[in-house]
């Protein structure tokens, strides 16, 4: 049985190792960020690790103490400060490449965890968490598990409670994230998304505007089924309206990120894989009709995608969008969709003549369809020419004779 935790011990047994691991998303413990936040001069000579979500996992564990490090796949705003003084590792690299390094390469010293309260076998549930826990815990020397009574017991990994070190058991709020208000600019865009989401396709979409937005505009489709790394309170509409698959397996996903109503069904309604199953390129190519939708903050005329990068900054990561683009294209009858508003709020267009130099999301030759408001355009098998013609038509309008001409110009340097 684990050792009791408290306050105290919980310091005591970070301090046995500098390397630790701990979740992001809904498997963030508050708990044990409020013990952290209490006492930071004990996190000094610590790295913590993990996957943290921008715009969802806020917390700064770099910002704890001068001598705290933090290592993500993620360079989100939150970490903006530590950045600047050093202090984060940021790893740019793919969930799939994430799930293996992982697994296979790196071992931590503790690795933290939030589960429900054993079941009769003796197991803890990851609950709505199971993305990337199940590679770190197995090599792990320790490991210190809130067992959290608000935490679902759901159909997907789990930690046998004999091999956990120290545990507390109390009642918490989970990290909730409501879906985003509607927004018009997005909702015309999912409109048009929606015109190639077929009667029986599989959905992956990305966590946001864009995922609420075309789980609200499919829902006159049927026998629909989800497999994505992240699922949010726009399931429950999708479920509401009848487009859903009846099929028991009909959600599969790595988290569930909302709020209560989505964790209370969680465990009825969504399979729970860790991200070597939801991510892995044969497990997508073999799903019929997968179409991946993900969002992304400007396309150049070559077709280049860049999800990362806003005013010269880096915002976020890659994140799974790689590895859900060539599942799809490995998919019969998959399709591979980026949808983003053709301007900013400002007016800027967000389709660009070429992308400046540095990173690249996406490269062009993995481009499929780009949509926005204003249309489609079909990448697949086109030449530079025609790829950029059918991207400048589906640009706001008043921004399509100026990329006309920085076209006729660019292509001449080709």
């Amino acid at each position: 049985m684990p050792r009791p935790l408290d306050a105290d011990t919980f310091f005591d047994h970070l301090a046995q190792g500098r390397e630790i691991f701990a979740p992001g998303c809904a498997g963030h413990s508050l708990l044990f960020e409020s013990w952290l936040r209490a006492q930071p001069q004990r996190c000094a000579g610590l790295r913590f690790t993990g996957v943290y979500i921008p715009t969802v996992n806020s917390f700064d564990f770099a910002a704890l103490h001068p001598q705290t490090r933090q290592r993500s796949i993620f360079l989100s705003g939150d970490l903006r400060a530590s950045w600047l003084e050093g202090r984060v590792d940021y790893l740019p690299m793919t969930y799939t490449a994430t799930w293996r390094w992982l697994r296979e390469k790196v071992s931590f010293d503790t690795v933290l965890v939030q589960v429900a309260p054993p079941d009769d076998d003796g197991n803890c549930s990851l609950g709505v968490a199971c993305d990337f826990t199940p590679a770190a815990w197995p090599r792990a020397t320790r490991i210190l598990a809130h067992i959290n009574p608000r935490m679902p017991r759901t159909r997907g990994p789990s930690i046998p409670l004999a091999r956990i070190t120290a545990a507390i058991e109390q009642d918490m709020p989970l990290l909730e994230i409501p879906d985003p208000a509607t927004d018009p600019a997005m909702d015309a865009v999912a409109a048009q998304v929606a015109t190639l989401v077929e009667d029986g396709a599989t959905l992956q979409l990305g966590l946001g505007r864009l995922q609420s937005a075309v789980l609200r505009a499919v829902r006159e489709r049927r026998n629909l089924r989800i497999h994505s790394g992240m699922v949010s309170d726009g399931l429950l509409g999708l479920m509401d309206s009848g487009a859903l698959s009846p099929a028991p397996d009909a959600v599969v996903a790595g988290v569930a990120l909302g709020t209560a109503a989505l964790y209370d069904i969680a465990p009825r309604t969504v399979v729970f894989r860790d991200v070597g199953h939801t991510h892995d390129h044969a497990v997508l190519g073999a799903l019929p009709r997968l179409t991946a939708i993900n969002s992304a903050l400007s396309v150049d005329l070559l077709g280049q995608v860049n999800g990362e990068f806003l005013s010269g900054r880096q915002l976020s990561g890659v994140g799974g969008l790689p590895d859900f683009l060539q599942g799809a294209r490995q998919s019969v009858g998959g399709r591979g969709i980026i949808a983003l508003p053709a301007s900013t709020p400002k007016g800027e267009s967000r389709i660009v003549p070429m992308l400046p130099a540095g990173p690249v999301s996406l490269a062009r030759v993995d481009a499929d369809c780009i949509v926005s408001e204003y249309g489609v355009a079909d990448l697949r098998h086109l030449d530079v020419h025609a790829r950029a013609r059918a991207l400048i038509a589906i640009a706001a309008p008043e921004h399509r004779e100026a990329l006309e001409r920085n076209w006729q110009a660019l292509s001449h340097r080709l």
